[in-house]
C-alpha cells in the first residue's frame, strides 16, 4: 500500500485542522470590535494508518509548523437578538514530508477562510451559527508529494455552544461539516467530513485548566484514482491538556497538547498549540 492510497481525503489534506477551536470555540466576545487570535501549531507524526487503524509498515514522517492569524470582528448589527460576526483566517505553513527515504518540503500561505455568523449571549450560555468559505489560496502542484493547499473550495456550516462560569466550569463544543468540491487538477473529490472540536475545563480566577481535542469522521467516499473499496473514509480522535491565563478580558494566552489516540486512513501524531488573543 502506498502513502497516497492510504490517506483519507486527497493527500491527507483537509480545509480544517481538527482541534483548532479549543476554548475559543463559540467564544466570540459580547463587545463590538476587532479581535486578533494568533495560533502557533506544531504537528508531527511518524505513522500512517490504514483503514483499520493499524500502522502501515513503512518509513514515514511528517512535520508541519503553522502560524495562523484569525481576524475576528463583532459588528454593531443585530439579527434576531444575535450579534453579526465576521472572521478572516490566514494560515502560513511550513511542512516536511518523508516517505521511504524520499522527501518534500513546502512553505506557503495555506487555504484562507472567511466566516459570516451570528452569536447569541444568553447569560453563561453562548450560541454560534456560522458559515465558513475556504478558497484554494494555498500553493498547489499535483506533481508535489506534499502540498500546503488543497486546490479546491470547501463550504463549512458550523454550530457552536459554550457554557462559561468565570469562577468554575467551562464547556465548549463546536461541530462543523466540511463539504468539498473537486480538485480540477487531478479530477479527485475528497469525501465530506464532520469535525467536532471540544473543550472542558475549570476556571480558577484568571487561570483555566482543562482538556481539549477533536473527533473526526469522513462520511462520504473519496472519488478518484486510487480510492479503495472503503472509500478511503477517515476517522480520528484526539485529546490532551490545556492551560490558559487571562490578563484581562481582552488579553489572553493559552497552550495545549493534543495526542491522536485513534486514526484511520490518516496520520497519527501529536499537536502542540500556543494561542495569543487580544482586542485591537
Amino acid at each position: 500500500m502506498t502513502a497516497a492510497s492510504a490517506w483519507a481525503t486527497e493527500g491527507g489534506n483537509s480545509s480544517y485542522q481538527g482541534g483548532a477551536s479549543q476554548f475559543y470555540g463559540a467564544g466570540f466576545p459580547p463587545i463590538p470590535g476587532t479581535y486578533i487570535l494568533s495560533q502557533s501549531n506544531y504537528y508531527s507524526a511518524n505513522r500512517l494508518n490504514d483503514g483499520n487503524g493499524n500502522k502501515i509498515p513503512m518509513d514515514f514522517s511528517i512535520k508541519t509548523y503553522a502560524e495562523t492569524i484569525r481576524i475576528l470582528h463583532v459588528t454593531d448589527l443585530k439579527v434576531a437578538g444575535a450579534d453579526v460576526v465576521t472572521q478572516l483566517v490566514v494560515p502560513l505553513v511550513h511542512g516536511n514530508l518523508s516517505v521511504m527515504g524520499h522527501g518534500d518540503t513546502q512553505n506557503s500561505v495555506a487555504d484562507m477562510t472567511g466566516t459570516l455568523g451570528l452569536t447569541w449571549h444568553l447569560g453563561p450560555h453562548n450560541l454560534v451559527v456560522g458559515l465558513d468559505f475556504t478558497g484554494p489560496t494555498g500553493r498547489y502542484k499535483k506533481e508535489n508529494a506534499l502540498n500546503i493547499g488543497t486546490n479546491h473550495w470547501s463550504l463549512q456550516p458550523t454550530l457552536g455552544y459554550k457554557y462559561f462560569d468565570p469562577e468554575g466550569f467551562e464547556l465548549s463544543v463546536v461541530p462543523r461539516v466540511v463539504f468539498n468540491t473537486k480538485n480540477t487538477a487531478t479530477d479527485y473529490t475528497s469525501g465530506n467530513e464532520l469535525y467536532v472540536d471540544y473543550a472542558v475545563g475549570w476556571n480558577f480566577g484568571p487561570t483555566k485548566v482543562g482538556l481539549v481535542g477533536y473527533a473526526y469522521q469522513q462520511f462520504t467516499d473519496d472519488k478518484g484514482t486510487g480510492v479503495g473499496s472503503d472509500g478511503n473514509r477517515g476517522k480520528a480522535f484526539a485529546i490532551g491538556p490545556s492551560l490558559t491565563y487571562s490578563f484581562n478580558p481582552g488579553l489572553q494566552v493559552s497552550g495545549s497538547w493534543q495526542r491522536e489516540l485513534v486514526a484511520e486512513h490518516r496520520t497519527q501524531g501529536n499537536a502542540l498549540w500556543v494561542n495569543f488573543g487580544f482586542k485591537l
